[in-house]
C-alpha cells in the first residue's frame, strides 16, 4: 500500500467541487491510499466496493454514503467491474468563515465524533435518503449553474451537515483532536516523501523518523496507526509493486529487478512478491 496526498485545486472564492466518477480496473489503484486537505462526502450511485479508513473496512453498495475529513487516509477496492460515485469535496473555509464562530459548528461531523460515528452511512439509515437527495440537488445546481447557484449549493451542504450533527455530534470531543492529527499528518507527509525517494535503497526506521522530526518509537507507533501497517511492511509493499511494474514494462531479469528494488536476497524477494501479488514473479519470456 502506498500513501499519497491528493492535490485538487479548489477555487479560492468558492472552494467546492462535485463530479461523477466511474471506477474500473483501468483507473483504480487499490494498493494506494490517499488523503487531502479538503472534506469529502461521496455517494455510491451504482456498484459495490470496499473502502478502508482508520483501520476499518466498509463494504459500500448502491445508496451508501461515506464521509472523510481532511486528515483521514483512505482507499478502496472494487467488488464489481464498475462503481459509479458522486464525489463532493469542499474546503473547511467553504463552511466556516474565519470571523464566524457559528459556522464552525457545521464542521462538527468532521471533528467531534460520537461513539456511534462511522465513516459509512448505510442506505438503510434514516438520514441516508435525505442526504442523497441533497447531493443530487447540489449536483444539479453545479451542472446547470443558474443565477444564485453558489448560494443554493451552500444551503444544501449546510443542511446535510446539520443532519450529520444531529446524528453524530458528541460535545465531549474537542476540535484540538483534529488539529493535533492534522499537524501529525503534515509531519508524516515529509517522511512519506522521503520514503518514496529512497525505498529502493537501504532505508531504516530511524531515517524515516528523522525526516518527520519524530523519535523512532513514536514514529513507528504513529505510522502503524495511520496506515494500519508497519513501516517495514510499507517499504516492502512499495518495493514489490515497483518490481511488478518493472517486470511488466522492461526486459530485465527477475534478479536484476529484485536488486534494483532493494531486495538483496532473491529467495526473500520471491517469497514477499508472492505474498503481496498472489503469484511468483516470472521472466517476461517464461
Amino acid at each position: 500500500m502506498k500513501l499519497v496526498r491528493d492535490n485538487i485545486l479548489l477555487d479560492q472564492d468558492f472552494p467546492f467541487q462535485i463530479w461523477e466518477v466511474i471506477l474500473n480496473d483501468e483507473n483504480s489503484h487499490p494498493d494506494t491510499y490517499h488523503w487531502h486537505s479538503y472534506l469529502e462526502i461521496t455517494y455510491v450511485e451504482k456498484g459495490q466496493g470496499r473502502y478502508f479508513v482508520n483501520g476499518q473496512e466498509y463494504t459500500m453498495s448502491e445508496g451508501d454514503i461515506i464521509i472523510f475529513n481532511n486528515v483521514e487516509p483512505h482507499g478502496w477496492s472494487l467488488m464489481e467491474e464498475e462503481m459509479h460515485l458522486v464525489v463532493m469535496v469542499f474546503a473547511p473555509e467553504f463552511i466556516a468563515e474565519k470571523m464566524s464562530f457559528f459556522d464552525h459548528d457545521y464542521l462538527k461531523p468532521f471533528v467531534e465524533r460520537g461513539s456511534n460515528f462511522k465513516n459509512r452511512i448505510g442506505s438503510e439509515e434514516p438520514i441516508s435518503h435525505e442526504i442523497r437527495k441533497g447531493i443530487r440537488e447540489i449536483y444539479r445546481e453545479w451542472q446547470e449553474r443558474r443565477e444564485g447557484y453558489p448560494l443554493m449549493i451552500k444551503a444544501n451542504v449546510l443542511r446535510i451537515l446539520t443532519m450529520l450533527i444531529r446524528a453524530y455530534q458528541d460535545d465531549t470531543k474537542s476540535g484540538e483532536m483534529l488539529k493535533e492529527k492534522k499537524n501529525a499528518m503534515k509531519r508524516l507527509e515529509q517522511a512519506l516523501s522521503y520514503i518514496d525517494q529512497h525505498y529502493c535503497e537501504k532505508i531504516t526506521l530511524d531515517d524515516a523518523a528523522a525526516a518527520a522530526y519524530m523519535s523512532s518509537n513514536y514514529f513507528s507507533s504513529y505510522f502503524r496507526k495511520v496506515t494500519n501497517i508497519s513501516f517495514s511492511d510499507y517499504v516492502t509493499r512499495l518495493r514489490v509493486f515497483h518490481a511488478r511494474e518493472l517486470l511488466r514494462t522492461t526486459d530485465r531479469s527477475v534478479t536484476q529487478i529484485a536488486m534494483e528494488c532493494g531486495f538483496n536476497n532473491i529467495s526473500n524477494f520471491y517469497r514477499l512478491y508472492k505474498k503481496h501479488v498472489g503469484k511468483p514473479p516470472r521472466e517476461k519470456n517464461s
